[in-house]
Order: C-alpha cells, then sequence, then structure tokens
C-alpha cells in the first residue's frame, strides 16, 4: 500500500501535488475545506456553504500570491476586490465539487497515505531522505503550519485520486488514434521567398513638408510626460533602534540555548508487515516478531528490510526514513521512537500502516555558537525586535494624522519627523519612492492632487512606510518638432517600406498562382528562397511563424494554395503549398508510435475528466450570494 502512494507521487506528479498546495490551496484556508459560519454564505454547493469570511480570506491569499510573483511591478487594479472575487469564488466551488463527488464514491486518504506522501516529497528532502528542518522551512516560508499543510494536502490528494480514477478509464479508439497520429506526424511540402522591407526602407527619401504633416496630424502623440514634485514622510525600523544591554543579550542567549535543547531530531528505520486480507494480525505480528529476534541475534537491520518490509519506498534505503522532529509519523511511531536510544530497536508497534519494528538510528539537534560568537547577531535581533513595535505604534499615529492633514507639516511635527522633498519625477521613473508602483500611483492619482489630499501611508517593505502629498504637477505638454523629427521620420519610413515590401509580396504570390516557379521568381528578384520537403510542425530549422502559416493553410487541391505572411520585423513571406501527407502508423517507428498513442491516451483523459467535471457543475445545485 504504501510503495503504491509512493509511486504515485514520485516526480512530475511530486511536482504537481506541491504546486497545487503551494498556488492554487494558497487561495483558501483549510476552513473552506468543511464548514461555513452562522453567516449569509457566499455561496452555497450542494447544500454546503462557502462563508463570505472563507471567500475574503481567499481573496487577500491571491493579493499575496500576485505581490509575491510580480512586486513592485504590479499594477494596483489587478489587486481590487471586484476583480478577484469572482475567480477566487470559482476556485472555491470547484474545490467543493470535486470533495463532493470524491466522498460520493468512497476516497479516503488514510493518515498513512499522508506521512507517506509527505517523507516521498522531493521538496523536503536532503541527499535523498525526507528533512523534518527542511519541511518546516518550506512550510515556514508559505505561512502553514504543520497540521494546516496536512489538512491541504488531504483535499489535495483526495481530488486527485478521484482524477486518477476518473483518468485512468480513458479509452482512444482506433479511428480516433488514426486521427492524432495523422495530424501529429503530418508533413507538409512547401517553398516561401522573404521580402525584406529593409531595403525599401534604407532607400526611402523623406521630405520636410511629409514630416511635418504627420507632425501636425499626430500632435497628441507627440508630448512631454506628466511630472510631479512631490513631498513625503518616511519611517523606518532602524529609526527606533536603542541600545540593548549585556543582560539583554545573556537573557536570549541563554533562551537560544534552551531552546536548542528541545529540537530534538531523531533519525528513524522500520520494517513494516501489512495486515490485510492475505495477512491476519497474528500472522504479521508473528512473522515481525521472528524478523526481531533475528535482529537481536545477529542479523543486520538493512538487509531485514530490503528481505522483508513492505513499505518499499524505505526498504531499498534499509528501512531509513530521515528525520522526525516528533511529528512526520503516526502518533504511536513517534512515541515508541521517542523512547530508543541511538542503535536500539523497539518492540512491536501498530499504526494504521500495519505493524513497524522501529530503528533509532541518530539523533541530532542545532548546534549554538558560543555568546562571543552569537552576540552580534543576538544584538541585532533584539534591536528589531524592539524597535518593530515602537515602528508599527507610529505607523498607527501617522496613519491617523495625515487622514485630516492638509498637508504634511503638522503630521512632521507630531511625530519628530523632517518633511523630505522630491525633485521632479515623471511616470518612467523608477528611482527612489518611484521603485513602488503604489507610491506611484499616488503620486498621479487625479483626486488626491484636485483636492490636495495626503496619500495614504504605504507598507513599502515590513520595515519602511511612507506618505506623500503632492506640491506641483507638470501637465504633458506637445514636444517641439525637432525633438521628435528622427522617431517621425523612422516611423514613415517604416510604413512605406512596409507598404512596398506587401505590394512586392503580392505581385510575387500573382506570379506564383499563374503558374511560375518559386526558384525562377526568387533568382529575377534577387530574394531568399527556401524549399521544405516533408516539412514538420516541430521542424525547429524553418522559423515558427512560417510553419504556423503552412499549416494552417488549406490543402491544394489541382493548384499549390499561397499566402502572404507579415514577420514582426515587417518582413513579408510568400509561401507556397504544394502537397500534404498525413501521418500514418504503420510508417512511425515504434519510439514514435508508443508517444503518439500516450499523447493520444492523455488528450483523451484530459477530455473525459473536463466532461465529467462539466457534468458534476452542470447538475450541481450552486447558489451565489
Amino acid at each position: 500500500m504504501l510503495q503504491n502512494i509512493r509511486n504515485n507521487i514520485q516526480g512530475a506528479a511530486a511536482k504537481f501535488i506541491i504546486a497545487l498546495i503551494i498556488v492554487p490551496f494558497a487561495l483558501f484556508g483549510i476552513d473552506s475545506l468543511f464548514g461555513g459560519s452562522g453567516q449569509v454564505p457566499a455561496a452555497v454547493v450542494n447544500g454546503e456553504k462557502i462563508s463570505e469570511g472563507e471567500l475574503q480570506q481567499a481573496i487577500g491569499l491571491q493579493k499575496r500570491r500576485l505581490i509575491g510573483m510580480m512586486g513592485d511591478q504590479i499594477d494596483p487594479a489587478m489587486l481590487d476586490d471586484a476583480i478577484l472575487r469572482k475567480p477566487a469564488l470559482n476556485t472555491l466551488i470547484k474545490q467543493q465539487l470535486l470533495l463532493q463527488a470524491a466522498d460520493d464514491v468512497g476516497i479516503e486518504i488514510s493518515t498513512a497515505q499522508l506521512h507517506s506522501t509527505i517523507a516521498g516529497m522531493p521538496q523536503f528532502q536532503e541527499d535523498g531522505r525526507f528533512s523534518q528542518a527542511r519541511y518546516e522551512q518550506v512550510l515556514r516560508l508559505q505561512g502553514y503550519s504543520s497540521s494546516f499543510f496536512k489538512q491541504l494536502l488531504k483535499s489535495d490528494l483526495t481530488i486527485q485520486q478521484l482524477s486518477n480514477a476518473v483518468a485512468g478509464s480513458a479509452f482512444v479508439a482506433g479511428p480516433e488514434l488514426s486521427r492524432a497520429i495523422g495530424l501529429l506526424h503530418e508533413a507538409r511540402d512547401y517553398h516561401f521567398i522573404t521580402v525584406p522591407q529593409a531595403p525599401y526602407r534604407d532607400a526611402i527619401k523623406l521630405s520636410d513638408e511629409e514630416i511635418s504633416d504627420y507632425y501636425q496630424e499626430h500632435a497628441n502623440e507627440f508630448l512631454s510626460e506628466a511630472a510631479v514634485r512631490y513631498s513625503y514622510l518616511e519611517l523606518a525600523e532602524e529609526d527606533f533602534f536603542e541600545p540593548v544591554s549585556e543582560d539583554q543579550v545573556i537573557a536570549e542567549y541563554q533562551r537560544l540555548v534552551e531552546a536548542s535543547s528541545a529540537q530534538i531530531e531523531r533519525e528513524a528505520a522500520h520494517i513494516l508487515i501489512e495486515i490485510n486480507d492475505d495477512t491476519s494480525r497474528e500472522d504479521a505480528l508473528k512473522k515481525l516478531q521472528g524478523i526481531r529476534d533475528a535482529i537481536v541475534a545477529g542479523a543486520d537491520f538493512g538487509d531485514q528490510a530490503r528481505a522483508n518490509s513492505a513499505d518499499a519506498g524505505s526498504a531499498s534505503e534499509g528501512g531509513a526514513l530521515g528525520y522526525t522532529s516528533g511529528d512526520s509519523f503516526p502518533a504511536e511511531f513517534e512515541e515508541a521512537l521517542a523512547t530508543l536510544k541511538v542503535g536500539e530497536l523497539s518492540p512491536v508497534v501498530e499504526t494504521e500502516a500495519g505493524l513497524h519494528l522501529i530503528k533509532l538510528l541518530d539523533v541530532r539537534q542545532p548546534e549554538v555558537a558560543s555568546l562571543d560568537g552569537a552576540r552580534l547577531e543576538i544584538t541585532e535581533r533584539l534591536r528589531r525586535q524592539q524597535a518593530m513595535p515602537r515602528l508599527i505604534a507610529a505607523v498607527e499615529d501617522l496613519k491617523d494624522l495625515v487622514f485630516n492633514a492638509e498637508n504634511l507639516t503638522m503630521p512632521a511635527k507630531e511625530l519628530g519627523l523632517t518633511v523630505k522633498q522630491s525633485d521632479w519625477q515623471k511616470k518612467s521613473d523608477s528611482d527612489g519612492l518611484f521603485a513602488f508602483a503604489a507610491v506611484k500611483a499616488a503620486a498621479f492619482n487625479a483626486e488626491l492632487r484636485s483636492q490636495g489630499l495626503n496619500s495614504e501611508v504605504f507598507e513599502l517593505t515590513p520595515e519602511h512606510f511612507a506618505v506623500l502629498h503632492v506640491e506641483e504637477y507638470k501637465t504633458p505638454e506637445a514636444l517641439p518638432l525637432a525633438e521628435v523629427r528622427e522617431e517621425i521620420a523612422a516611423t514613415l519610413s517604416q510604413r512605406k517600406a512596409e507598404l512596398a515590401a506587401q505590394a512586392k509580396a503580392e505581385e510575387i504570390q500573382t506570379e506564383l498562382a499563374a503558374g511560375k516557379r518559386a526558384e525562377e521568381i526568387a533568382k529575377a528578384e534577387k530574394l531568399s528562397w527556401n524549399a521544405v520537403a516533408a516539412g514538420k510542425r516541430g521542424d525547429l530549422a524553418v522559423d515558427a511563424a512560417v510553419r504556423k502559416r503552412v499549416f494552417a493553410m488549406p490543402r491544394p487541391d489541382s493548384q499549390p494554395s499561397t499566402s502572404v505572411l507579415r514577420k514582426a520585423n515587417g518582413d513579408r513571406v510568400i509561401l507556397q503549398l504544394l502537397d500534404v501527407n498525413y501521418g500514418s502508423q504503420s510508417s512511425l517507428e515504434l519510439a514514435q508510435a508508443t508517444e503518439a498513442e500516450r499523447s493520444a491516451y492523455q488528450n483523451r483523459s484530459s477530455q473525459d475528466f473536463s466532461a465529467y467535471f462539466n457534468g458534476l457543475w452542470k447538475s450541481a445545485e450552486i447558489k451565489i450570494n
């Protein structure tokens, strides 16, 4: 049983699981997996409530995820609750539907499966073994407790098992496979001629009148950037640093020493005998006791684990499971492990997974540096710990003061701060406070500017806050022709060059349609010409845009079909499709045929699960308030 679970969470599957937990499941709390509240719910799915609180939590966590992905470059509009509400609620509804469906068919994840899955995740391993320290570090970075993570993972595994069950019933019929192979291994014969626009552009001569006329017609396109000058106040953690006494340093050091003593990790190994239809509890107990007697008599624990343990994932490692700090394995397992000395063997221990024989391989706890070695780090940490409450209190005072103040003078006086002045800054600037998108947006906020209001107090980092007041604003002004002349000339030259290239491409297309040979045309025009025989969709030797267009062209009848493609740089490509040959299973090598079948099966599995979920959605009673 444990080995089956291990097999299912290796490689891509394991990455899929952790991705689900760290990204989509970060959208909602564990409460969303179960009950609701007494308030009016945000939605009701087949009688199960999704509370407004759960939805707000989902929206809040989605904001954190977006900020984490995009940082200061994020558009503040993306964080609007009204925009995030619908996708967050849809996610919660979909999850609820799948969990209900899994419950209806009796899918359940045991504690043993859960722990085995966690132990097998590469994200939590070091040197190929589960690391409790790594496990705790990853969860801490995501803001999860161990119990919270396990509940989320259990829900995820339940949904994935449902998905696997539905996908496992997928079937690809012969005609469907033939069509898939035909398209996947389709080959096309074609020619293409490239008409570059650069030679036309280089030959173009523009008059002063043309440039002036364009400038007059498009005057609103040649404006200077708006600019602002603003005053601002800053609060930073460093502003509240105070000296730390020696007694405080010594007390903190002693606390660290005591804490390290409590952070003991034990490395475990085990031999598992399962209780199932083939093996009764009495038989399993008898077998495991015999193994224990053999080990006590001198047999090697690792050899016995490799030969007898039902947990094949650890058996191959001599039964080794990695380190635990006391909550990685079932409670009965952890209790027995905690009583052992290094190298000692436990009596038979029973958990949901079966009967275990446990051996303690090693014990480790964090090393604590000497007081002198830790002094600087402790001093810095204490200074920050003591400064943070004062910073937060000052930030709250600042928020209250700037809300009703006409400018920043009074708040600065009340808090003993200095009002700072910025230089003129444009929207394209990204230095100073303009490195933060929210500050930049406030500086150019028309309402704040017109009403002379202070901005809100922005949290730039957890240790750095700022508020601004716009002092002056420069509206965009028309730039003189001399400054934009080269830009206009480049635009006009590009346009004329592209028109000339397009005209030449259409002329060549007409000649090809009339039966003239591509090679002959290309030589006469001194253009680049290519012939592709049996070209495939994935042929990297041919430009991707050319391949995409040629494989979208209709199959030629009596005459080759033609098309003109505009490339991103303005060049034109004239395509002539000569023939289309669909792939056939008989022409494929074994590896190609196997890959084609696998691809067709994956597509069918995906379609089947989508159809299954759409059925759940259509038949569900969903009420959105």
